[in-house]
């Protein structure tokens, strides 16, 4: 059973850990936790129950006035194709919704089609792209919005 919930601080390490398994340019243990621990942030962790409360993904948005920027998403390889990032990002916008956010935006590597279409099923659309906005290897960004959240 996969449940959801706010990241703490003794998160820190297993978000980390994920974010190794996903990413070549992982952001470090410090960083997440500098980010998340902000009053202008919002990390939601998708938890395995069955495996010990296992951390298996997470995503993190800024909320900026009624803006929110989605920073990560992440699940584990094992997790994936399960539905659960479109779960997780449902109760982000549930829980970013009732801090007064009502548009959201964030970037896509261009070439992660799974991602790009996940976040149009959510009614996030293209406008565009940030040229080499990613490192290892360098790839353009899409630019997504979704203004109806």
């Amino acid at each position: 059973m996969i449940s959801f919930r706010k990241m703490v601080p003794e998160d820190a390490d297993a978000v980390a850990e994920v974010e190794k398994q996903c990413f070549a340019t992982p952001w470090s243990r410090e960083s997440f936790w500098r980010d998340a621990s902000s009053s202008d942030t919002y990390y939601l962790l998708a938890v395995d129950e069955e495996a010990d409360n296992k951390v298996i993904g997470y995503v993190g948005c800024w909320i900026l006035a009624y803006e929110g920027s989605i920073t990560n998403v992440a699940i584990a390889p094992d997790y994936r194709r399960q539905g659960i990032g479109r779960q997780m990002l449902l109760k982000l916008i549930e829980e970013v919704k009732a801090r007064g956010v009502t548009a959201m935006t964030l970037e896509a590597r261009v070439s992660n089609t799974p991602a790009i279409k996940l976040y149009e099923g959510l009614g996030f659309k293209s406008v565009g792209q940030r040229p080499k906005y990613y490192t290892s290897p360098v790839e353009d960004a899409e630019i997504m919005w979704n203004t109806h959240i």
